[in-house]
Protein backbone atom coordinates (compact mmCIF):
# COMPACT_ATOMS: atom_id res chain seq x y z
CA UNK A 1 0.00 0.00 0.00
CA UNK A 2 0.86 3.25 -0.23
CA UNK A 3 -0.13 7.04 1.03
CA UNK A 4 -2.18 7.08 -2.87
CA UNK A 5 -4.22 4.16 -0.85
CA UNK A 6 -4.96 6.64 1.76
CA UNK A 7 -8.22 7.97 2.99
CA UNK A 8 -9.49 11.39 4.04
CA UNK A 9 -11.36 9.54 6.09
CA UNK A 10 -9.29 9.13 9.51
CA UNK A 11 -11.02 5.74 10.85
CA UNK A 12 -10.64 4.63 7.29
CA UNK A 13 -6.62 4.25 7.42
CA UNK A 14 -6.73 1.55 10.34
CA UNK A 15 -6.18 -1.13 7.62
CA UNK A 16 -5.86 0.95 4.74
CA UNK A 17 -1.23 0.66 5.04
CA UNK A 18 0.06 -2.71 6.20
CA UNK A 19 3.65 -0.98 6.95
CA UNK A 20 1.61 1.83 8.74
CA UNK A 21 -1.06 -0.56 11.02
CA UNK A 22 -2.06 2.07 13.09
CA UNK A 23 -4.99 0.29 14.62
CA UNK A 24 -6.73 1.75 17.20
CA UNK A 25 -5.82 0.79 21.03
CA UNK A 26 -2.04 0.34 19.46
CA UNK A 27 0.29 0.34 22.64
CA UNK A 28 2.93 3.65 23.66
CA UNK A 29 5.57 1.58 22.84
CA UNK A 30 4.38 0.98 19.18
CA UNK A 31 3.57 5.04 18.96
CA UNK A 32 7.29 5.94 17.39
CA UNK A 33 7.25 3.02 14.82
CA UNK A 34 4.09 4.21 13.68
CA UNK A 35 4.82 7.88 13.43
CA UNK A 36 8.27 7.26 11.77
CA UNK A 37 6.26 4.86 9.53
CA UNK A 38 3.81 8.01 8.42
CA UNK A 39 6.73 10.11 8.12
CA UNK A 40 8.74 7.30 5.66
CA UNK A 41 5.52 7.51 3.59
CA UNK A 42 5.18 11.08 3.26
CA UNK A 43 8.73 11.87 2.33
CA UNK A 44 8.40 9.34 -0.43
CA UNK A 45 5.22 11.01 -1.51
CA UNK A 46 7.50 14.41 -1.32
CA UNK A 47 9.99 12.86 -3.30
CA UNK A 48 7.39 11.37 -6.43
CA UNK A 49 6.48 15.10 -6.48
CA UNK A 50 9.25 16.84 -6.53
CA UNK A 51 11.38 15.15 -9.88
CA UNK A 52 13.34 12.29 -7.80
CA UNK A 53 11.70 10.24 -10.27
CA UNK A 54 13.89 8.96 -12.85
CA UNK A 55 12.14 7.45 -15.68
CA UNK A 56 13.87 4.11 -17.69
CA UNK A 57 12.75 1.65 -20.23
CA UNK A 58 12.81 1.22 -23.96
CA UNK A 59 12.35 3.35 -26.83
CA UNK A 60 8.76 5.34 -26.73
CA UNK A 61 8.02 2.85 -23.78
CA UNK A 62 8.79 5.32 -20.59
CA UNK A 63 8.34 3.07 -17.01
CA UNK A 64 8.85 5.12 -13.86
CA UNK A 65 9.13 3.46 -10.36
CA UNK A 66 7.49 5.89 -7.45
CA UNK A 67 9.00 5.52 -3.93
CA UNK A 68 5.38 5.49 -2.79
CA UNK A 69 3.89 2.95 -5.13
CA UNK A 70 0.87 3.76 -6.76
CA UNK A 71 -1.11 0.62 -7.10
CA UNK A 72 -4.15 1.66 -8.98
CA UNK A 73 -4.17 5.10 -11.43
CA UNK A 74 -7.27 7.19 -10.58
CA UNK A 75 -7.75 9.84 -12.25
CA UNK A 76 -5.36 13.29 -10.94
CA UNK A 77 -2.55 10.89 -9.28
CA UNK A 78 0.63 13.13 -10.52
CA UNK A 79 3.66 12.48 -10.45
CA UNK A 80 7.05 14.38 -11.13
CA UNK A 81 8.73 12.38 -13.63
CA UNK A 82 12.73 13.00 -15.40
CA UNK A 83 12.95 11.46 -18.67
CA UNK A 84 16.39 9.13 -19.87
CA UNK A 85 16.24 9.71 -23.33
CA UNK A 86 13.58 11.58 -26.26
CA UNK A 87 10.60 10.04 -27.86
CA UNK A 88 10.94 8.95 -31.79
CA UNK A 89 6.80 8.17 -31.75
CA UNK A 90 3.97 8.45 -29.64
CA UNK A 91 5.33 7.59 -25.97
CA UNK A 92 3.68 5.63 -23.34
CA UNK A 93 4.17 5.56 -19.61
CA UNK A 94 4.05 3.31 -17.03
CA UNK A 95 4.29 4.15 -13.37
CA UNK A 96 4.69 1.06 -10.64
CA UNK A 97 4.08 -1.42 -13.16
CA UNK A 98 0.19 -0.20 -13.94
CA UNK A 99 0.59 -1.00 -16.81
CA UNK A 100 2.17 1.45 -20.28
CA UNK A 101 -0.79 3.83 -20.91
CA UNK A 102 -0.83 6.44 -23.46
CA UNK A 103 1.40 9.60 -22.38
CA UNK A 104 -0.63 12.44 -24.11
CA UNK A 105 -0.04 16.60 -24.23
CA UNK A 106 -2.64 18.39 -22.41
CA UNK A 107 -4.77 19.29 -25.95
CA UNK A 108 -5.05 15.42 -25.98
CA UNK A 109 -2.43 14.81 -28.64
CA UNK A 110 0.98 12.36 -28.74
CA UNK A 111 3.59 14.73 -28.58
CA UNK A 112 5.86 14.90 -31.70
CA UNK A 113 9.03 13.32 -31.95
CA UNK A 114 11.78 14.60 -30.32
CA UNK A 115 8.94 16.64 -27.95
CA UNK A 116 9.99 14.72 -25.10
CA UNK A 117 13.40 15.49 -24.39
CA UNK A 118 16.12 13.38 -22.14
CA UNK A 119 17.43 15.25 -18.98
CA UNK A 120 14.03 17.09 -18.71
CA UNK A 121 11.02 16.93 -16.14
CA UNK A 122 7.48 16.28 -16.95
CA UNK A 123 4.35 16.54 -14.72
CA UNK A 124 2.57 13.34 -15.79
CA UNK A 125 -1.26 13.52 -14.64
CA UNK A 126 -3.56 10.54 -14.66
CA UNK A 127 -6.49 11.49 -16.86
CA UNK A 128 -9.08 8.92 -18.51
CA UNK A 129 -7.19 5.96 -20.00
CA UNK A 130 -3.63 7.97 -19.63
CA UNK A 131 -1.45 10.19 -18.70
CA UNK A 132 -1.58 13.78 -19.64
CA UNK A 133 1.90 16.21 -19.41
CA UNK A 134 3.12 20.02 -20.99
CA UNK A 135 5.31 18.98 -23.06
CA UNK A 136 7.28 21.87 -23.09
CA UNK A 137 8.99 20.63 -19.99
CA UNK A 138 11.01 21.90 -16.64
CA UNK A 139 14.60 22.65 -17.11
CA UNK A 140 16.30 21.03 -13.98
CA UNK A 141 16.53 24.93 -12.33
CA UNK A 142 12.21 24.79 -12.61
CA UNK A 143 11.99 21.51 -11.04
CA UNK A 144 14.17 22.47 -8.23
CA UNK A 145 11.71 25.46 -7.21
CA UNK A 146 8.88 23.35 -7.94
CA UNK A 147 10.22 20.53 -5.61
CA UNK A 148 11.28 23.45 -3.21
CA UNK A 149 7.60 24.73 -3.68
CA UNK A 150 6.31 21.46 -2.56
CA UNK A 151 8.85 20.85 0.29
CA UNK A 152 7.81 24.64 1.63
CA UNK A 153 4.07 23.68 1.35
CA UNK A 154 4.31 20.20 2.64
CA UNK A 155 6.43 21.09 5.65
CA UNK A 156 9.26 19.56 4.88
CA UNK A 157 12.06 22.75 4.82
Amino acid sequence: MSVFDWSTRPAANAVSDAGVPALDGASARELPGLIRDVMAAFAGYVADQGGAIRAGGVFNAYVARTFSGVRAIRPGVAVLVQVDRDNTDSPTLNVDGTGARPWLDLDGSAPPPGTVRAGAFYLAIASGPGWVSDFGGLARADAEDAAITAALIFGGI
